[in-house]
Parts: C-alpha cells; sequence; structure tokens
C-alpha cells in the first residue's frame, strides 16, 4: 500500500473535530496568584481520539504525567491527527500543546465532546501516515 493511500485510510477514521491551542507564555491570573498557561489557537482539523492507557495488551497504564499536583496516565498514541496538520512541540516545562474536542462525527462517542488533551510527546517517523501523540486528558480551563 502507498504512503499516500494510508493517510488516506487513516484520515477516513478521524472523524472528530479537535482545536490546537499552542502555549504561549503565562498569566497570573490563577487563585492566589498561580501561573495560568496562555494559549493561542489553531484551525480546527480532524482527529481520532484512541481510547486507553494500556499498550500492547498490558492491563495497566505504562506511565503517568503529573499535571499541577495531579498524576494522570498517559495515553500512548491516544490521539491521532493528519501528518498535514501542524506539528505540535511537546516537552515543555509542566506544559505543552493542547487539543479540544469541539464537534464529533456521526458515529463518536458523545462523552469525548469537550474533552481536552496534553500532548506529552510527538513520535516522529518516516513514512508515517498519521501522527500518534502521547497525550493526557486535563481539565478543561
Amino acid at each position: 500500500m502507498s504512503i499516500q493511500r494510508g493517510r488516506q485510510r487513516a484520515e477516513a477514521e478521524m472523524t472528530l473535530t479537535v482545536i490546537p491551542h499552542e502555549p504561549n507564555g503565562y498569566d497570573t491570573t490563577g487563585p492566589g496568584g498561580s501561573n495560568v498557561a496562555k494559549f493561542i489557537d489553531h484551525t480546527p482539523h480532524i482527529a481520532k481520539v484512541q481510547a486507553g492507557s494500556q499498550t500492547q495488551g498490558v492491563d495497566s497504564p505504562t506511565r503517568f504525567e503529573t499535571i499541577g499536583s495531579v498524576s494522570r496516565p498517559v495515553l500512548t498514541d491516544g490521539l491521532h491527527i493528519p501528518v498535514s496538520a501542524p506539528c505540535p512541540v511537546a516537552g515543555l516545562p509542566g506544559r505543552g500543546w493542547e487539543y479540544s474536542v469541539d464537534a464529533l462525527g456521526p458515529d463518536d462517542d458523545a462523552a469525548l465532546l469537550t474533552r481536552r488533551y496534553r500532548v506529552v510527546n510527538a513520535p516522529a517517523k518516516s513514512k508515517a501516515t498519521a501522527r500518534r501523540l502521547d497525550v493526557v486528558e486535563v481539565e478543561v480551563p
């Protein structure tokens, strides 16, 4: 199968509409003067959420990320976006790009609407059919 055909097949499965949010500094408007991240919203595009934090039959999450004081499971390959979408940057201290689910396809789980995911790793590979991002679910600001 050609890479282009693989991308078309992968994107056919992406029926969510997500809004990418790129971190752009901090506001100090949180309770008690705590730092609250500012974001630049990018153009919405399609995506797919791959459920679960398990990988290859493992029954428990393989790793956790601490957000504030809460330890959250990493969804390995949890968010799939098109290769043509803006490439998010992961690994910024304490924060990274985030994606919020803005609209659903006809067969998507309604519970996904408005959920927000922070990128903790953006693996790259040659001949990719989709970007498969490692994410954690975060609270909606």
